[in-house]
């Protein structure tokens, strides 16, 4: 038994569920392309083989500059997100560098983002291909005490380690016009450079995440002239103050947003246009599709013949014993 329906070949609502198809892929990659760089950098396991941290008070500003200069292992995976905790009791913290050191090519200097952790405020960046890492930053602990005749100057120093360390060292730099320098916990090495500056270096082995050094320091100093002159600029255009370049990661997440919302919309925009131009051109087809044609004697016959096995619905030419188009699915009367 010759079932009464057929399915309906050609027509446009394969193309449709083709090019439906089309735009949710591109949605997706779109949508994948915002989402993916702040989701493939979430932390892994970081392990700091060694790091250095220089801690020059009046060196070439008033304030306290900070130089910190971590190692990562052989077996930390890149690209990474890092992070550098801050630590509350160091005021008016103002960040200078925060970068990654690719062999041979010097800083390659990055858009950081920061938020509160409790006592301290974490830092991070995004670290592409290198394992030399390179943060600086300055805090002002001088600001907030009241100016002694004698020039007494006290300030803290406190670090909390973010990951495992293998080695870290921990130089404190005396200023060159400083006298009665006192450090608490007081340092076994004391060395002396050709400038003049004299360093109190603390080494530690094995240092675990989250563990804290504190450090603190007094001396006496007159004069407010910083030990050195700056004689170079940061290799960021212009120095940051702590937390304010989160206004240009935000303007970066706004940046990747629009580029997004205007794929998606020329996506939108290609659909669209495709079903409007295939609703047209189907309309073309059936406004031109040829009619059969009369004529006199057995040639009328025959083309009056012919002319009863086209579509009256969609005008397609049908088999001769066919009861239903099989183009349209409609009745041929």
């Amino acid at each position: 038994m010759t079932s009464k329906f057929k399915i309906r070949k050609g027509g446009n609502g394969g193309k449709r569920s083709v090019r439906g198809r089309i735009f949710a892929t591109i949605l997706s990659l779109a949508l994948l392309a915002l989402i993916i760089p702040t989701q493939a950098l979430a932390a892994k396991d970081i392990k700091v083989e060694r790091m250095n941290i220089l801690v020059e008070p009046e060196y070439d500003d008033p304030r306290v500059l900070v130089v910190m200069e971590p190692i990562l292992s052989e077996d930390t995976e890149l690209p990474q997100k890092v992070e550098y905790l801050l630590s509350k009791k160091m005021p008016d913290i103002t960040v200078g560098m925060a970068c990654e050191i690719p062999e041979g090519q010097g800083h390659r200097c990055k858009v950081y983002d920061t938020k509160e952790a409790g006592d301290f405020d974490e830092l991070t960046y995004s670290v592409d291909t290198a394992r030399t890492l390179f943060f600086e930053y300055y805090y002002d602990p001088f600001s907030g005490q009241k100016e002694a005749e004698d020039g007494k100057k006290s300030f803290v120093y406190e670090y909390k380690a973010s990951y495992p360390i293998g080695n870290l060292e921990i130089q404190v730099q005396e200023p060159l016009k400083a006298t009665d320098y006192k450090i608490e916990p007081a340092s076994e090495n004391i060395s002396e450079d050709q400038q003049g500056f004299k360093y109190h270096t603390f080494s530690f082995a094995d240092v675990k995440a989250g563990d804290v050094l504190a450090f603190n320091v007094d001396y006496t100093k007159t004069d407010k002239e910083p030990s050195i002159q700056k004689t170079t600029q940061p290799v960021n255009n212009e120095e940051a103050g702590f937390g304010e370049s989160q206004a240009g990661s935000s303007s970066v997440r706004w940046i990747m947003f629009l580029v997004v919302l205007m794929i998606v919309g020329g996506a939108w925009a290609m659909y669209w246009r495709s079903q409007t131009m295939g609703s047209a051109v189907v309309g073309a087809e059936r406004r031109v599709r040829p009619k059969p044609k009369g004529g006199k004697g057995k040639v009328a016959a025959k083309a009056k013949t012919k002319a009863a096995n086209y579509c009256s619905n969609c005008g397609s030419e049908a088999d001769g014993n066919s009861k239903f188009c099989s183009d349209c699915g409609s009745e041929i009367g």
